[in-house]
Parts: C-alpha cells; sequence; structure tokens
C-alpha cells in the first residue's frame, strides 16, 4: 500500500511539472532610472539627455532558463545582457549607460533563450 501511494505522489507531482512546463512563457518590459525594493522605479517613456543610466526591468513567468535583455539606439543594438531565471515567477533586471549625445529613440527587448520576443518597451531620451 506504501508503495502504491508513493507511485501516485510521484506521478502527481510529475503530472503538476507537465503541466507547468505546457504553460505560455510571457514577460513584461519597463525601463526606469533606478530599482529598488526589487521594483523599477522612475519608469517613464522620455528620460532627459543627462540620465546617465536606465535600468531595464522585467518580470517573467513560466520562463524555464533565462531571458535577455537586448538594448537598442536607434534601432543599432548596442547589448545583451542574459538574465537567468530562478523561479515560476521571476524579477530581473539590466542597465546600461547613456552617454549625453545618444538622444533619440531607443527599445528595450525581452527575448527567451531561443530568441523568441517576448516583451519590447520604447523610449525616448531626449
Amino acid at each position: 500500500m506504501r508503495t502504491v501511494l508513493s507511485c501516485l505522489a510521484l506521478l502527481l507531482v510529475a503530472g503538476a511539472a507537465a503541466a507547468a512546463a505546457g504553460e505560455t512563457p510571457a514577460a513584461t518590459a519597463a525601463v526606469c532610472t533606478a530599482i529598488e525594493n526589487n521594483a523599477c522605479e522612475g519608469a517613464a517613456l522620455r528620460f532627459p539627455a543627462n540620465v546617465g543610466k536606465l535600468w531595464g526591468f522585467s518580470q517573467v513567468s513560466h520562463v524555464p532558463d533565462k531571458i535577455v535583455h537586448v538594448w537598442f539606439y536607434r534601432d543599432r543594438e548596442l547589448g545583451h545582457v542574459d538574465l537567468p531565471v530562478k523561479a515560476e515567477h521571476w524579477r530581473t533586471w539590466s542597465n546600461i549607460t547613456v552617454s549625453s549625445n545618444m538622444t533619440g529613440p531607443w527599445r528595450l527587448e525581452v527575448r527567451d533563450a531561443s530568441g523568441k520576443l517576448l516583451a519590447s518597451y520604447k523610449f525616448t531620451v531626449e
């Protein structure tokens, strides 16, 4: 009887894991001036040219291993940051230094490990 219950428990755990694995990966993206208490502070669509540093903030769900923040200035990729995901629901962030002459359109993309776009945030430095 104990063996049957142990097997049943293992099947239930495996079934729950399989159901969770079937969830669609999702992410949000925001750009802000600071990260405080694991939250995005000073989120905006426009930032002054003297901002110095900006933070990209994402909340992700059902992403198995990592996301990638890809930073763009005037549609040119400036860099990408691999960010590990350690739980089913996870918050993570990256940052980029902005020179005062880098005015114009910017974009932060959030991608999964295979490169699939999960979220995008367009903003302007002026």
